[in-house]
């Protein structure tokens, strides 16, 4: 099997929404990535002979604010310049509200599968996720998720847990996505501005500890359990659940083996590894207008990640849960290691909530 490759590509950092716990939206000149820089991304990408699988994650900011020509382009180039048996992907994030008919069609046409930030109820989402201006946004991006169901396209949602939805609990937000019929979600914990010379247990706002994460996703598990259908699909238990059940996870943060198959590609060109970590230039690696990926793979900035990482995970090989987390997402441990009072560096943070999942299933699986 060849190897995969997934593009966090930062079309555009620019962002109609200013979301109070983002970090990735920009403004002024220069925030939007040029064709050469596409060109460039694209052919190296698809040419190097390790890349079988290449998927390009959309992000921005916001994708949508740049016309739908961009990614004509984009798809364009890539049928152009991909090789005999490569597979590839198309996935977008988006806020959902500049989403209509024409935008739906575009995604379905061209294969995209897409995902919808929304926050949860409107108590909690337009809490966090407004325009510019100040107003909500919650509406609209109802009517943007609408308009890719009704013309086919496969959509989910990704909510951020803040305070606010902590507060809230995980009953009421169970059901409103019930309600919704919003049946394949993703639950994650907000993270703070990443500080790379934070002391240990800086305080910080915009932060749900590993720990206060996993008691409400131990709750989220036992309302999903009781509910009983197998069409919700919650990403969080999908990918635990298939660790426990010995199967590769489908979600990059349980695989292990990040570091060299995930980049962030920012609109100059600038290459890092994954999108989490923006801000700390020991991240940084190259930049597609000048670097192969062959050199990002290779070069002393990720050499030095994977040594890190290696240390971090060899710490934690001595929890019982290591063969189901594989020491979890590095960017877990990074903030918890600056801002979590609770971080030690023998378990990932994840080792309760497993523990919980082992035991209900085993309680459900004996029950007449």
């Amino acid at each position: 099997m060849g190897r995969y490759l997934g593009l966090i590509v930062k079309a555009t950092r620019l962002c109609n929404l200013r979301c109070a716990y983002c970090h990735d939206w920009r403004s002024g000149p220069n925030q939007t990535m040029s064709f050469p820089v596409l060109a460039h991304l694209t052919a190296r990408a698809l040419a190097d002979p390790a890349h079988q699988a290449v998927e390009f994650i959309w992000h921005g900011g916001e994708p949508t604010v740049l016309p739908q020509s961009f990614y004509e382009r984009a798809v364009y180039l890539q049928a152009r310049l991909r090789r005999p048996g490569q597979t590839i992907r198309n996935s977008l994030q988006t806020n959902g509200t500049r989403i209509d008919r024409s935008w739906a069609r575009f995604f379905r046409e061209f294969q995209f599968t897409v995902s919808v930030s929304l926050d949860g109820p409107p108590a909690v989402h337009d809490r966090y996720r407004r325009y510019v201006s100040g107003r909500s946004s919650f509406d609209d991006v109802r009517r943007g998720l609408d308009a890719l169901r009704d013309n086919g396209v496969p959509v989910s949602v990704l909510m951020v847990i803040d305070r606010k939805a902590l507060e809230l609990g995980p009953d009421p937000i169970f059901d409103f996505f019930a309600a919704e019929g919003i049946t394949s979600y993703g639950l994650l914990a907000a993270k703070p501005t990443n500080q790379p010379d934070a002391a240990p247990g800086t305080p910080t706002a915009h932060y749900v500890t590993p720990a206060e994460m996993g008691r409400f996703l131990r709750a989220y598990f036992d309302r999903w359990l009781a509910h009983g259908d197998p069409a919700i699909r919650v990403r969080e238990f999908d990918g635990l659940l298939n660790r426990l059940s010995d199967r590769r996870s489908n979600v990059c943060t349980l695989a292990g083996d990040c570091f060299g198959r995930y980049y962030l590609v920012e609109p100059d060109g600038e290459v890092a590894h994954c999108d989490l970590f923006v801000g700390d230039p020991a991240y940084t690696l190259g930049n597609v207008l000048t670097d192969s990926f062959t050199a990002f793979r290779h070069g002393p900035a990720l050499v030095r990640l994977r040594d890190s990482n290696d240390r971090a995970l060899a710490a934690m090989r001595d929890c019982p849960e290591f063969g189901v987390c594989n020491g979890w997402c590095p960017h877990e441990r990074y903030i918890a290691s600056r801002h979590d009072p609770g971080f030690t560096g023998d378990c990932c943070g994840l080792r309760e909530l497993v523990q919980h999942m082992r035991e209900r299933l085993a309680v459900t699986a004996s029950a007449p």
